[in-house]
């Protein structure tokens, strides 16, 4: 019996291992049957189609229906069709980058309601996404759009979206993006939009991201963030606007960063002025780990970081493309009020310094001999400051052509007195430095020769060479004091 009894278990195991056999042939010719040609199709972890980097033209139209993960990147696909993909309603995973994809019609993806990543970056010749191209997609975790060319955004096309978490969508030609096109991506954690073109962050660009934590908006072109643009951001940990056209940033635009752990702003065209000082006090209760802001202007500070300049540093406004010293004078209007900061011709003045309204200097010039990175509150040194440094007329204020005098050009016709003026004394320069709510003095300009120049405004002439101010009443609200050297 001890002889026999191993050679009918060895009968035994071997009907066994027969059968299993078998049943594994009958499985792998059924999965081979339901297999397109040039793919692979494999059931661990789950049910999955492999035809990557197979040199592919077209999408295979024999897919599996019960397929949970296609991987078709790395082919030769140039559209994405309606129907290819609507009876796959357990995909869960469907990989289409780098391909030459240039078209994906509407609703090539609907009915995927399973499906929580997409990849469909890397086809540059893309460019134009419908604005239904996602609909329907509610389990959608993780969105690939990186380098397809995308100049737009088009309205709605992330709507529906509610369990979107990443969204890639850098390496774009990106130049502006829509306000509230995140409006439904309340779960977003990630968004990556670097390397692209875009200009502003306004104010609804990014509302409605609630959950987001990272913010990648390096790389672009972006000179303004509004005021109200971080306003959702309070869960935001990471924040990177380096390599930008940034001059200015508010400290109460970072308000609402309340978690922000990590902050880069280098690599941007700081004004280390008046106009930094709520972005350094902001500095100065952030916790987090930030860049350097290297100043650009004024040229005593370039290079310095804002972070350590001392509060001193940052008194006076700077205007290093204008190179002028601006006076502004208002004065009661017939209805007793006094002139608004939304004036036109003001428009482009920064608040902060405006710090009076009867009586604000602007702008200092870099390349004078002169040089004062403050605005002092003295009038009497102030007046001294202007008389030192060279000036040129306020942009809106030039001559129409060459050779004309000052306030002779079309752009003054019906606003200024054409009733000749009478020479008067000569006046020391600062007391033409008057008090807004004194009457305005008309003055002429006596040249060299002893003519007196009438242009409808007034004028005062001092120093060795001559410098000749003009006050120009443009409206019933204010005036300007413009000042030149006659070298």
């Amino acid at each position: 019996m001890k002889t026999r009894r191993p050679a009918t278990m060895t009968r035994s195991a071997r009907g066994a291992s027969g059968t299993l056999t078998l049943v594994l042939w009958l499985l792998s010719v059924a999965g081979a049957e339901g297999c397109p040609a040039k793919c692979v199709c494999f059931n661990e972890p789950r049910l999955s189609l492999a035809c990557q980097q197979r040199g592919l033209h077209s999408i295979p139209a024999d897919i599996p229906v019960h397929v949970q993960r296609i991987f078709l990147q790395g082919n030769k696909l140039t559209e994405v069709r309606s129907t290819t993909f609507s009876l796959c309603r357990n995909l869960t995973v469907l990989w289409l980058y780098s391909n030459d994809i240039n078209h994906i019609e509407a609703g090539a993806f609907f009915g995927l309601e399973r499906l929580e990543e997409l990849d469909i970056g890397d086809n540059a010749d893309l460019r134009i996404i419908s604005p239904t191209a996602f609909s329907g997609l509610s389990q959608l975790r993780t969105l690939h759009l990186h380098r397809c060319g995308l100049s737009e955004l088009p309205y709605g096309v992330f709507r529906g979206l509610a369990s979107l978490q990443y969204l890639y969508l850098q390496d774009n030609n990106l130049r502006a993006i829509h306000d509230d096109t995140f409006l439904d991506l309340a779960g977003l954690a990630f968004l990556y939009l670097h390397n692209n073109k875009i200009r502003t962050v306004s104010d609804h660009m990014l509302r409605g991201l609630l959950s987001l934590d990272r913010l990648l908006l390096h790389q672009n072109r972006v000179s303004s963030v509004q005021p109200r643009a971080f306003h959702d951001l309070r869960k935001l940990t990471t924040l990177f606007l380096f390599y930008n056209n940034l001059t200015v940033l508010t400290g109460e635009t970072m308000e609402p960063l309340v978690s922000l752990q990590y902050l880069r702003l280098n690599g941007n065209q700081w004004i280390c002025d008046c106009r930094a000082r709520t972005l350094w006090d902001w500095f100065k209760k952030f916790k987090g780990s930030s860049s350097e802001l290297e100043c650009h202007e004024p040229q005593s500070l370039f290079g310095e970081d804002l972070k350590s300049l001392a509060s001193a540093d940052l008194e006076g406004c700077h205007d290093g493309h204008q190179h002028t010293w601006i006076r502004v004078f208002s004065t009661k209007g017939r209805y007793g009020k006094l002139f608004s900061t939304e004036n036109p011709l003001r428009a482009g003045i920064p608040k902060c310094c405006l710090t009076n309204t009867n009586n604000s200097s602007i702008i200092l010039d870099k390349s004078s001999s002169y040089n004062s990175q403050q605005i002092t509150k003295n009038p009497t040194k102030e007046s001294e400051n202007m008389a030192k440094t060279k000036v040129q007329e306020f942009g809106t204020l030039k001559n129409s052509s060459h050779g004309q005098n000052l306030g002779q050009g079309p752009e003054f016709a019906g606003t200024l007195s054409s009733k000749p003026h009478q020479p008067k004394h000569r006046r020391d320069f600062a007391e033409g430095l008057v008090p807004t709510d004194a009457p305005l003095e008309r003055r002429c300009l006596q040249r060299p020769d002893g003519h007196c120049v009438s242009n409808g405004g007034s004028a005062v002439r001092t120093g060795l060479f001559g410098t000749y101010c003009a006050a120009r009443s443009l409206d019933v609200l204010f005036t300007v004091l413009i000042c030149r050297n006659l070298l």
